[in-house]
């Protein structure tokens, strides 16, 4: 475990920045909510005039000021995943990149350390990573929902949205991993693909119900899978939740075969 270990020591920092940033963004976002209740149906009669196309970009709901609307294109539809995502994808993309770059991964391999056992400590260490931000940012909207009433929503299904958001991400994030064990033209564009793939299916799938020929291929998208609305109204589907670790669990798997295979250097 020590490749673990020492990803973990090298990260601390960013890590820790990561959690106070992520953190204080969902707790400020809930914290100004009562602020928009008290003129809530005035605003969203306001907002009601934003064409379906552009609305369906910000939020799945109808409303936009309900404590589900409010949360969900505030907070959960784009902004926390997003954010999950380059953290991610940041992590993917470098784990393995960083020990090519400064030519030291020759030297970890002359170890008593398998290609194997390299590639899965380093998946390990980002998984620790981007799930510690992504439990603390969890807490932080349960926490702000014991102090801040939004009618129908339990912390538990704050709780529930953002794990489901981290799932997304983490897909992600193996696509990146991935991208780069398969060598230097991998590494190079790891972070290119995985960001428009994540960025351009969100666009598809938010647009699928407007754009009815985008329907069809939205089905092939990780977003077209995550409802925050329907998760903080109570409605979790664990299936969903399981196909997203499913595909980041294949993607690993594909990187251990292509790291295993390949010349180093």
């Amino acid at each position: 475990m020590g490749i673990i270990a020492t990803e973990l020591k090298r990260r601390k920092w960013s890590t820790f920045w990561w959690c106070v940033g992520i953190g204080l963004f969902v707790a400020f976002i809930l914290a100004i909510y009562p602020s928009f209740s008290s003129s809530s149906a005035q605003l969203d009669k306001s907002l009601q005039n934003i064409p379906d196309s552009a609305r369906e970009l910000f939020t799945d709901t109808s409303d936009f000021l309900s404590p589900v609307g409010y949360l969900s294109s505030q907070c959960y539809y784009l902004l926390v995943p997003l954010l999950f995502s380059f953290l991610a994808i940041g992590l993917g993309s470098s784990l393995l990149a960083r020990e090519e770059q400064n030519h030291t991964i020759e030297l970890l391999l002359s170890r008593p350390l398998s290609r194997s056992q390299l590639l899965l400590q380093k998946a390990g260490a980002g998984l620790i990573i981007t799930a510690t931000v992504g439990l603390v940012t969890a807490l932080v909207g349960g926490i702000m929902l014991e102090f801040i009433t939004f009618d129908g929503v339990k912390p538990l299904s704050v709780f529930l949205v953002t794990i489901m958001a981290l799932a997304f991400a983490l897909l992600f994030g193996a696509l990146a991993f991935m991208l780069t064990a398969l060598g230097r033209f991998g590494r190079g564009a790891s972070i290119g693909i995985s960001t428009l793939l994540a960025l351009g299916g969100y666009i598809i799938a938010s647009l699928d119900k407007t754009l009815t020929w985008l329907a069809w291929p939205a089905k092939f998208l990780p977003f077209h899978y995550y409802h925050p609305a329907d998760i903080l109204r109570g409605h979790f589907t664990p299936g969903e939740f399981v196909g997203m670790l499913a595909v980041t669990l294949l993607l690993t798997g594909v990187a251990l075969v292509a790291f295993r295979r390949r010349d180093i250097g």
